[in-house]
C-alpha cells in the first residue's frame, strides 16, 4: 500500500465548491486593500530605489528567510517567538499551496500524481512540525505580551486578534487531521507525530460521529480562514507585505549620509510639511512599521524620558499618511502615543503641531539607533531632518540657542565665536611646527595627509588637547602633513543636522572648493562628524576624498609598529572603557581600530560597556544637540556615564569631540569628577610614546598633560 490520503476526504461537492467561493473573497480584500497602499505610496514624490536590484533582493532574503534584523541578543526571545511564527506560516501555505497543484492541475489535467510514497510521508512531517512550531510561536508571543509586558512593547487589540487567529487555524488543522485519522486509521499515521495521538484518543467513538465532527470542523476551518485572509489587508497583518516591500525598497546609500535638497534656489516648498512632501519610499516606509519597538531598545530619548519615541513618531505619521491617503490606518481608534485614527478622521490635522510635536522634532540626536535596529528599514533621522528643514528654512522656528549657531556658521564659518586666523593656534603649544596648505603648495611640496582638525578641535580648549596628541603621534611616526589653518571651515554637519540645509550647502560647497584647490588626496580627522561628511556627504558637492579617522591611522601605524609605547607608561593602567560614537561606529561601521589602539596600550584592560558597538548608547551631542539646553527627561551624557561607571573603568576612552564635550559635562553633573576621566585615544597614545630627545636618549610621554 503506497501512502497516500484523499485530499477532499469526507467534503461533498457543494464544500468543494464552496471552498473556492470562499477563498475568492478574502483574496479580493487582499487585492483590494494592497492596491489602495499602493495607490497611496504613489502620491509621494519619485525617489530612484530601483537600482542595484540584486542587492535589494538578496537583503530582502537576509531580512525575511534568515530573520537577521529580528532574532538578535537584546531581544532573542521576540525574535524566536517571530522566527517560529514566520516559518510555521510560511510552511504550512507552501504545503497548502502544494496540495492545490495536486489537487487542481497535475492530477486532473496530466493524470499524474506526486502527492505519495516517501514524498507524502516527508510532507505529513514537515507540516505537523510547522503546525507545532507556529503553535509555539503564538504561544510565546502571547507570554510575552501579556505577562512578560517588555517596556518597549505596546500592545493593542490588533496585534491579540492576528495572534489569536493563527492559534485556532492552527489548533483547527491538526484537529481536522486527528478526525480523519480515527476513521482512516492509516499504517502510516505515525508520521503525522502531532495529529497521531490525538486520533489515538478520539478511536473509540463512533465513525458517524467523528464524519460529523470532522465536516463541522472543516467548515469551520475553511470560514475562520476567509475571515483571517479578509482581515489580513487591514490590519497589522499586511506587515508580511509591507515588510517585504520596505525591506526591498531599503536606502542603499551610506547610513550616514543625508540627501541635499537639490536646487535649492528654486525649490518651492523645503523639507516635509504635508503629504505631498514625502517621497514614495519614506510613505512606503511608515506604512510598514509593524509596531515592534525595536526602534526604542537604544534610543537615548526614550530611555532618558524625552517625549520622542521614534516608534511613536512613524506611527503618528502614518496614521496622518493613511488618513490623508484615505486607507484604514491599522488601528481600531486613536490612541494617546500613536495617533492612528480610523477611516479618515483627524485627515486635515496639520502636520507639523497638529500630529508631530515640535519638542518630538527637536530631542532627536540623530544617533540613529532607531535605524540600526528597525526589522524592515525604517528612515527614521532623515524624516526628522526633513521636518526640521520646513521648520528652519520655511518657518524659522528653532530653539533660541540655535540661533547664535547658525549666525556665527554664517560670519565665521564655525559655530564658534573665534576668528578664522585663530584656527592654527594650538600649534604654538607643540614643539615642531606644523605647516598649512597655503605655504606648502606655494614652494610646490606634497603631504601624505591633510589633517582636518575640525572646529571642536581648533578653538575648544579640552579638545585642542586631542589635537595635540595626534600631531604628535603623527610626527612620531614620520607622517608629513599639513592643515588647512584659516581656510578650514566647518563642514556643515551641525547646520544640516539642525535643518539649515542652505547653510550647510554653502559650507559644504567653500570647504569642498578650498580642498579640490589644494588637489587634496587624503584627509585624517578626529572628528568622525567630519570624517561622516567628508566622506558620504562632500560626495554631493563635487569632492572625492580618502578619509580615514584618527582611530583607524593610529590603529594602523601601531600595527606597523612605526610608533613605540613605554611599557611603563603611566597614563593609563587597568581598566579602560571605549564609547563607540554615533558617527564612526553605526554610521561608518568603524568598530575594531579604536579597540585595537586601546588594547596595544601596555597595562590596559579594554572593559566593555553594556551597548557597545552598533548597540552603543549615544552621548547626547549629535544633532546639533550639543548646542542645545536639555531640558526634558534625564541627561543623556549622564546615562551613558553611570554605564561607564558600572565597568569599573577609571578611564572612558572617546574617539570624537563632541563625545569628549558632552562626556565632561556629564562626569561633572553627576559628581563623579574624582573617579572617571575621559581621555581620547590620541591622548592614550601619545601619553605612552617613547620619544627620542637631543642627547640621543628616549622618554615616555605619560604624564602628558597639555594645557587646555
Amino acid at each position: 500500500m503506497i501512502p497516500t490520503r484523499e485530499i477532499t476526504w469526507n467534503v461533498d461537492l457543494l464544500g468543494r465548491i464552496a471552498l473556492y467561493a470562499l477563498l475568492a473573497l478574502p483574496i479580493g480584500f487582499l487585492a483590494f486593500g494592497l492596491a489602495r497602499r499602493l495607490r497611496m505610496w504613489r502620491l509621494g514624490r519619485p525617489d530612484d530605489r530601483f537600482d542595484r536590484l540584486a542587492a535589494r533582493l538578496w537583503g530582502a532574503v537576509v531580512a525575511s528567510i534568515f530573520h537577521a534584523r529580528i532574532v538578535r541578543r537584546q531581544n532573542l526571545y521576540g525574535g524566536i517567538a517571530h522566527a517560529l511564527i514566520f516559518w510555521g506560516f510560511v510552511v504550512l501555505f507552501i504545503g497548502t499551496v502544494i496540495v492545490m497543484i495536486e489537487h487542481d492541475i497535475t492530477v486532473p489535467l496530466f493524470g499524474f500524481s506526486f502527492y505519495r510514497g516517501n514524498f507524502y510521508l516527508g510532507f505529513k512531517l514537515a507540516m505537523n512540525l510547522a503546525g507545532l512550531l507556529l503553535i509555539a510561536g503564538v504561544l510565546m508571543a502571547l507570554v510575552r505580551r501579556l505577562v512578560l509586558r517588555p517596556v518597549t512593547l505596546e500592545s493593542s487589540a490588533d496585534d491579540l486578534v492576528v495572534l489569536t487567529f493563527l492559534l485556532v487555524l492552527s489548533v483547527q488543522g491538526f484537529v481536522l487531521q486527528a478526525l480523519r485519522l480515527a476513521v482512516e486509521r492509516d499504517p502510516w499515521a505515525a508520521w503525522s507525530f502531532v495529529s497521531y495521538p490525538m486520533s489515538l484518543v478520539l478511536q473509540g467513538l463512533p465513525e458517524r460521529l467523528l464524519r460529523s465532527l470532522h465536516l463541522v470542523n472543516w467548515w469551520s476551518h475553511m470560514l475562520t480562514t476567509t475571515v483571517f485572509l479578509a482581515y489580513v489587508a487591514f490590519s497589522k497583518m499586511i506587515h508580511p507585505f509591507t515588510g517585504l516591500a520596505s525591506v526591498v525598497f531599503r536606502r542603499l546609500q551610506p547610513a550616514g549620509k543625508l540627501e541635499p535638497i537639490e536646487n535649492l534656489e528654486e525649490a518651492e516648498r523645503l523639507g516635509i510639511a504635508g503629504l505631498e512632501d514625502f517621497t514614495w519610499a519614506q510613505l512606503l516606509h511608515v506604512d510598514a512599521c509593524m509596531h515592534c519597538g525595536r526602534c526604542l531598545e537604544y534610543c537615548p530619548t526614550f530611555h532618558t524620558g524625552k517625549p520622542l519615541r521614534p516608534r511613536d513618531l512613524i506611527l503618528e505619521i502614518a496614521g496622518y499618511v493613511a488618513d490623508r491617503g484615505g486607507i484604514f490606518s491599522g488601528e481600531l481608534g486613536q490612541g494617546m502615543n500613536t495617533a492612528r485614527f480610523r477611516w479618515g478622521s483627524g485627515a486635515e490635522r496639520e502636520l507639523i503641531g497638529g500630529v508631530v510635536s515640535t519638542e518630538e522634532i527637536w530631542d532627536c540626536t540623530t544617533c540613529g539607533a532607531c535605524m540600526e535596529q528597525c526589522p524592515v528599514y525604517i528612515e527614521h533621522v532623515p524624516l526628522i531632518a526633513g521636518l526640521r528643514r520646513h521648520l528652519v528654512l520655511e518657518r524659522g522656528e528653532f530653539p533660541n540657542e540655535l540661533t547664535t549657531v547658525f549666525n556665527n556658521l554664517e560670519r565665521l564659518a564655525s559655530p564658534y565665536q573665534f576668528r578664522p586666523a585663530q584656527r592654527a593656534d594650538w600649534t604654538k603649544k607643540l614643539e615642531q611646527p606644523v605647516p598649512e596648505m597655503a605655504e606648502l603648495a606655494a614652494s610646490g611640496e606634497e603631504v601624505e595627509y591633510l589633517f582636518w582638525v575640525g572646529c571642536l578641535g581648533s578653538f575648544d580648549g579640552r579638545n585642542q588637547r586631542t589635537t595635540i596628541a595626534l600631531a604628535r603621534i603623527m610626527q612620531a611616526a614620520g607622517i608629513r602633513f599639513a592643515i588647512l589653518g584659516r581656510e578650514e571651515t566647518c563642514t556643515g554637519d551641525p547646520a544640516r543636522r539642525a535643518g539649515n540645509e542652505y547653510l550647510a550647502q554653502l559650507l559644504g560647497q567653500q570647504a569642498v572648493e578650498t580642498l579640490n584647490a589644494y588637489q587634496v588626496k587624503k584627509i585624517v580627522t578626529a572628528c568622525p562628524h567630519c570624517f561622516n561628511a567628508i566622506k558620504n556627504e562632500f560626495p554631493q558637492l563635487g569632492g572625492h576624498y580618502e578619509v580615514v579617522h584618527h582611530s583607524q591611522l593610529i590603529s594602523a601605524l601601531l600595527a606597523q609598529g612605526r610608533l613605540r609605547l613605554d611599557p611603563d607608561s603611566a597614563i593609563a593602567r587597568g581598566k579602560v572603557t571605549y564609547h563607540d560614537p554615533c558617527y564612526l561606529g553605526r554610521y561608518n561601521r568603524v568598530f575594531d581600530e579604536p579597540r585595537a589602539a586601546i588594547s596595544a596600550l601596555p597595562g590596559v584592560e579594554l572593559a566593555e560597556m553594556r551597548r557597545n558597538r552598533s548597540r552603543s548608547f549615544c552621548c547626547g551631542g549629535g544633532g546639533g544637540r550639543m548646542f542645545m539646553e536639555e531640558s526634558r527627561g534625564r541627561r543623556i551624557n549622564q546615562a551613558r556615564v553611570a554605564e561607564a561607571q558600572a565597568t569599573g573603568a577609571e578611564v572612558l576612552a572617546a574617539a570624537c569631540p563632541f563625545c569628549m564635550t558632552m562626556f565632561e559635562d556629564g562626569i561633572r553633573g553627576a559628581g563623579v569628577e574624582g573617579n572617571l576621566r575621559v581621555l581620547d585615544i590620541a591622548e592614550l597614545v601619545a601619553g605612552s610614546l617613547v620619544t627620542p630627545q637631543e642627547d640621543g636618549t628616549t622618554t615616555a610621554e605619560g604624564t602628558y598633560e597639555p594645557s587646555g
